[in-house]
């Protein structure tokens, strides 16, 4: 069913990118502040934890980072790949559920944190331990799974 969610909301971003992927530049050549406001509608929502979090901007200036990330290739791979970022990572923050305002796709971006916190991702067997007095869940839109 994941995969299936995944998908749908690839096909989602896919179609909104389409249109408007240029050559070169950065990220914000092949998605727009208002695409990216349309594809995660409800991030700043007010039932979002995460309201206020992420933002056109700081997107932007994560992805100049990776100079390569949404600038290289044909048109078709570069929103391709974008739209592939934004479906991974609005899932694994995504606050919509059956039912929900514009459908389960539209609340991507809407928590910061896992909300499962049964298990934490402290290992020190393996190396990795957590500081102490502190745990560690999934944090942001690139998820720490096991």
């Amino acid at each position: 069913m994941r995969s299936l969610w995944a998908i749908a909301l690839l096909a989602s971003c896919l179609a909104v990118l389409g249109a408007s992927a240029q050559q070169g530049g950065n990220v914000s050549s092949v998605i727009s502040r208002a695409q990216f406001d349309q594809l995660l509608k409800h991030r700043n929502d007010q039932a979002c934890p995460a309201k206020g979090f992420y933002t056109y901007d700081a997107f932007v200036a994560a992805a100049r980072s990776f100079p390569g990330f949404g600038t290289t290739g044909t048109r078709d791979t570069r929103y391709q790949e974008v739209a592939a970022f934004l479906a991974q990572t609005s899932h694994e923050t995504t606050g919509g559920k059956k039912g929900a305002p514009d459908g389960p796709y539209a609340w991507g971006y809407c928590f910061v944190e896992e909300r499962d916190r049964s298990k934490d991702y402290c290992d020190p067997k393996s190396g990795w331990p957590c500081a102490p007095g502190r745990k560690y869940y999934g944090r942001g839109p690139i998820q720490i799974t096991q």
